[in-house]
């Protein structure tokens, strides 16, 4: 399964119920983490992954616009669009009415939800408020 756009990941038992979770990127940075728990010690290290994509990405706002559209389900994706001409602006529009957006120029990341023809902010998450596990549930919300 692939966890976060452009790192590789590695799940190895070393031990009896002891798990190495490595994630490597294409320029060789890791993300490593050995630990009893499968899924839990999985999420911590893609957290410690995403921490470093947010520190040295040149490319951090089509890094989240991928990793968004990896985390929803594409049945329910409507619309979509990436602008490198706008800061790397981009938004997720789905069923039911909502959107995830993304304001490149004020690195926030903003829910929305349609009412008549105006989109309707319900939670707006600055860039260093984010971790991976906020994202990902944040995501999972607006894509019910």
């Amino acid at each position: 399964m692939k966890y976060l756009p452009g790192w590789t990941t590695k799940i190895d038992e070393i031990s009896n119920g002891v798990f190495k979770v490595t994630l490597r990127d294409p320029y060789g940075r890791l993300a490593e983490l050995t630990d009893i728990a499968t899924e839990e010690t999985v999420v911590r290290a893609v957290g410690y992954a995403f921490d470093i994509e947010k520190q040295v990405s040149k490319n951090w706002n089509r890094f989240l616009y991928d990793l968004a559209q990896l985390l929803l389900p594409v049945s329910k994706i409507t619309s979509k669009m990436h602008d490198d001409n706008t800061f790397g602006s981009w938004y997720i529009e789905l069923k039911g009415e909502n959107r995830a957006l993304y304001d490149g120029r004020d690195c926030l990341l903003i829910f929305q939800r349609l009412r008549g023809v105006e989109w309707i902010d319900q939670l707006v998450v600055k860039r260093d408020e984010l971790t991976y596990s906020n994202f990902a549930n944040l995501i999972s919300k607006v894509g019910e």
